[in-house]
């Protein structure tokens, strides 16, 4: 296939869509974990004692502290997609617009998912009673049906929304339908096997691995077999095309490593 075959119908390089992954996943979940909870223990007045790659630690909270801090990871999640989205809609150019694209999805399907996870087995950071993130709450078993509904309807809108930005991008046809699968596959696979690797540095074993890296990744973004496997084939494909980038792949693979060496053994700030 030639250079014009390719600017003729949608195409996106794997190497460039690897690279971006790897870059864009740690950042996401740094988001979470720092701006989100990290960030929320220091503003509500306490100081962080781990930072882990998928985990913070803020003791001595308590109360509705405690619960302000828990939900303030998802918190950052949901800002950060309803932000992406807007963008996504004012930007024209394929590279920003598929970054953005990647953003609104894994984050607003971490943020659903949470609900979701949380509601089914009050573990994780919404769990409303005495081992969950935000508990001890009255009447848990309700508290824990209401999440689960709210996170499977927004989890429902999230994916359906995500599908509809891809057409938007990509158009219809087999090559597009072959790009939207390599696409939300490649986020899936890559962010998944990264997240696994990095999560086994930490220095509290299989239970972050578990419940946090794994739950959010594999988990979280299962949405992403619906994104990949949906057809549309009446609208015409879309000149939308991003080819090889060394430097973005570089970036990207540099990120991972910092993200790993750095979080993935935990810092302790005593």
């Amino acid at each position: 296939m030639t250079e014009n075959d390719m600017r003729a119908r949608p195409w996106v390089d794997a190497w460039t869509l690897v690279g971006l992954v790897l870059l864009l996943l740690p950042l996401l979940t740094m988001a979470h974990e720092l701006l989100g909870h990290a960030l929320t223990c220091v503003a509500v007045g306490y100081r962080p004692s781990e930072l882990g790659a998928y985990y913070v630690e803020c003791p001595l909270v308590s109360g509705w502290t405690a619960r302000i801090v828990a939900m303030a990871g998802t918190g950052m999640d949901v800002l950060l997609a309803v932000l992406a989205y807007l963008a996504w809609r004012k930007v024209e150019r394929p590279l920003p617009r598929l970054t953005l694209w990647i953003v609104f999805a894994v984050k607003g399907m971490v943020a659903a998912g949470y609900w979701m996870f949380s509601g089914a087995t009050n573990l994780g950071d919404w769990g409303p009673d005495v081992g969950g993130g935000i508990g001890p709450l009255p009447w848990p078993w309700l508290w824990r049906g209401g999440l689960f509904v709210i996170g499977l309807y927004a989890y429902t809108k999230v994916v359906r929304t995500a599908i509809r930005m891809l057409i938007a991008m990509l158009g219809g046809g087999d090559q597009a339908r072959h790009v939207q699968r390599q696409i939300a596959m490649t986020v899936y696979i890559v962010g998944g096997i990264s997240a696994l690797v990095v999560s086994l540095f930490n220095p509290h074993g299989m239970v972050i691995t578990l419940t946090s890296a794994i739950a959010s990744s594999f988990g979280g973004l299962a949405g992403l077999f619906n994104v990949a496997y949906s057809r549309r084939f009446d609208v015409p494909a879309q000149d939308f095309y991003i080819g090889r980038l060394w430097a973005l792949v570089a970036v990207g693979v540099l990120v991972t490593l910092t993200f790993a060496a750095a979080l993935g053994p935990t810092i302790y700030l005593h």
